[in-house]
C-alpha cells in the first residue's frame, strides 16, 4: 500500500495462449501516411482567419453552454452501487424547436477518455449531435463518467485526498455507472429503454456493461458506437509505450505525484511549467502556426488538418478532463494482451480476485441489443481491422451495420472535433434513430 492508501500495480504478466501466439490480431498495424492533395494549402489561411478570435464556449460548463445556445437543461446526481456519485446532464428541449414535453424518447450519450459531457457540444450551435437530437424531438442525457470533473463525488472517499477513489477503470463504468444512469433516466422520465450513443471509452463501457450484466440489453433500443474500442491488438498509438514504461517509476508517478489520477490540465502542471499548458497561449494563431499546435495537441491519435476548426482548438484543449491512471493502463493491457479482458493485477493477485491467474475475458456474445458501428480509416486506436474483429466476436446479426466514415483522414477524435462531423456522422445517426421505433 502506498502512503495514500492504494498501490496500483502495472505488471503485465498475461501470456498468450498457445493457439494465440501467432494470431495476427496481436500485431501492431502501422497506418500508412496519407498524402494530402497538392493544392491543399488551407492551414495558414485558417490560422489567419482565426486570429484574435475567442471561442464563446471557453470557460463555460456543460449547463452554461446548453443555456447559452437557447436550450433548456437540468442535471441530476446519480448514486452507483459501489458508492460513486455521478453528475448527469439533461437537455429537455429548445426554446424554439422541440420545447420540453412529456413522452419524448431518451437518447443517452457517453463520452470518451479524458473527456466529459461538454465534448458532445464542441460543434457550433445546432451542428453538434446533442442539439441535433433535441431539435429532432428527443430527450437527451449526457453522462459524466466517474473521475471526470463533474463526477468526483463519493459516499466515503475524497477524490482530492484519497487515492483509493481512483481505483477504477472502464470496467466499473460499464458494470456500475451505466445501470445507475439508466435507473435515474427511468425514474425521472418513465422511459425504461433508451437509444445509446458512445464514443471511444463510451463504447468500451457499453461492451462491458451489456456483457457483464446481460439484463441491460433489454434497456437499449439501439446503440450507435463511434470508434468501437474492445479488441485493440492492432492499435498503433503512442499509448502503447506506456505498457512497457509503467513499471516501478510508473507506480511512483501514479501514487505519489498524481495520486492515481490523470488530468489533462492540472495533472500535467505538476510536471511541466503551467505557461506551456495554457491552451490559449499554446494554441493562439498569433503565437504558433497551426501545424505546430495541431500536431502536438493530437499526436496521440493522429491529426486531420482539413477537418480542424482552429478557432475551436483552444476551446477543445481547454476542456480536457480527468480519469484514473488505472483506466489508461487497462487500455494498454488490452493492446498488449490482444484480449478484451478484466484488469490484470499479476498472476498472484489475479488468482485471489478472479480465481484464475489470467483475468476473465468479456463475452461479447452476451450482447443482443441492436448495435451500429462507425469507424474511421485513420483511427490509430480503433483501427478498422480491430473493429471488424470485435464485430466477429459478437453474435451474428447483433451489429446491423459497420459504417465507414466517408473521409480518408477521419481519425479517433474526429468523431467529436471534426468540423464536418455533422455531415459525415451525426446526420446519419439522427436519421437511423428516427427510423427505429422507441418501443
Amino acid at each position: 500500500m502506498s502512503s495514500y492508501g492504494m498501490a496500483l500495480t502495472f505488471n503485465h504478466t498475461t501470456d498468450l495462449l498457445p493457439e494465440e501466439k501467432e494470431d495476427p490480431i496481436c500485431i501492431s498495424n502501422p497506418i500508412p501516411p496519407v498524402v494530402l492533395p497538392s493544392d491543399f494549402d488551407t492551414c495558414a489561411q485558417e490560422v489567419a482567419d482565426a486570429m484574435d478570435k475567442t471561442h464563446p464556449d471557453i470557460g463555460k460548463t456543460t449547463d452554461q453552454i446548453i443555456e447559452y445556445y437557447g436550450y433548456i437543461g437540468d442535471k441530476y446526481n446519480v448514486d452507483t452501487e459501489d458508492g460513486y456519485i455521478l453528475l448527469v446532464h439533461r437537455i429537455m428541449g429548445g426554446r424554439v424547436l422541440s420545447p420540453p414535453a412529456l413522452g419524448k424518447p431518451t437518447v443517452l450519450l457517453h463520452h470518451g477518455m479524458l473527456e466529459a459531457s461538454d465534448h458532445w457540444l464542441f460543434q457550433y450551435r445546432d451542428r453538434n449531435l446533442a442539439f441535433k437530437l433535441v431539435d429532432a424531438g428527443y430527450d437527451v442525457w449526457l453522462i459524466n463518467a466517474r473521475g471526470t470533473s463533474y463526477s468526483q463525488g463519493h459516499k466515503t472517499l475524497d477524490s482530492e485526498n484519497d487515492a483509493e477513489y481512483w481505483n477504477f477503470s472502464w470496467h466499473e463504468m460499464g458494470v456500475y455507472d451505466l445501470p445507475a444512469v439508466l435507473d435515474k433516466i427511468e425514474e425521472v422520465t418513465g422511459n425504461a429503454k433508451v437509444y445509446y450513443v458512445g464514443f471511444s471509452m463510451g463504447t468500451t463501457a457499453y461492451f462491458v456493461g451489456l456483457s457483464e450484466r446481460p439484463e441491460l440489453n433489454d434497456r437499449i433500443i439501439a446503440a450507435f458506437l463511434f470508434s468501437p474500442v474492445a479488441f485493440i491488438g492492432r492499435a498503433n498509438t503512442p499509448l502503447r509505450l506506456l505498457a512497457s514504461a509503467a513499471g516501478t517509476a510508473g507506480q511512483y508517478l501514479s501514487d505519489s505525484v498524481l495520486m492515481g489520477k490523470l488530468d489533462s490540465q492540472s495533472g500535467l502542471e505538476k510536471l511541466c511549467p503551467p505557461s506551456l499548458l495554457d491552451p490559449c497561449k499554446f494554441c493562439t494563431p498569433t503565437a504558433t502556426r497551426c501545424t505546430v499546435c495541431g500536431y502536438i495537441a493530437f499526436a496521440i491519435f493522429n491529426f486531420d488538418a482539413p477537418q480542424m476548426n482552429y478557432t475551436n482548438l483552444p476551446n477543445i484543449i481547454s476542456k480536457g478532463n480527468s480519469i484514473s491512471i488505472k483506466t489508461l493502463i487497462h487500455y494498454t493491457q488490452t493492446m498488449g494482451s490482444c484480449r478484451f479482458q478484466q484488469f490484470d493485477y499479476g498472476a498472484t493477485k489475479n488468482k485471489a480476485i478472479y480465481g484464475t491467474e489470467i483475468p476473465p475475458s468479456y463475452n461479447l456474445k452476451e450482447i443482443t441489443a441492436k448495435t451500429y458501428f462507425f469507424h474511421g480509416d485513420y483511427d490509430n486506436l480503433a483501427v478498422p481491422e480491430d473493429v471488424a474483429y470485435t464485430q466477429s466476436q459478437m453474435k451474428d446479426g447483433t451489429v446491423l451495420e459497420n459504417f465507414r466514415v466517408d473521409w480518408e483522414l477521419f481519425n479517433h477524435p474526429d468523431f467529436v472535433v471534426a468540423k464536418d462531423a455533422d455531415k459525415l456522422v451525426y446526420n446519419q445517426v439522427v436519421s437511423l434513430i428516427q427510423r427505429i421505433p422507441p418501443t
